[in-house]
């Protein structure tokens, strides 16, 4: 019976991937956000909430 070997990924590269996959979670998040908010606030409020939110950052 042979024994199975292990492949072992490079550190850097699971960085990267799980880097890469938070952005792409991030991103989806913020698209279902927007029009989560936009429902609920309407247009006008939202450029309000987006307004303060952007200066708030700044």
């Amino acid at each position: 019976m042979r024994k199975l070997r292990l492949v072992r990924i490079p550190r850097h590269l699971i960085i990267a991937a799980s880097s890469w996959l938070s952005k792409i979670i991030i991103a989806g998040v913020q698209l279902v956000s927007v029009k989560f908010l936009l429902e609920i606030l309407g247009e006008e409020s939202y450029a309000v909430f987006t307004l303060l939110t952007g200066l708030l950052v700044w």
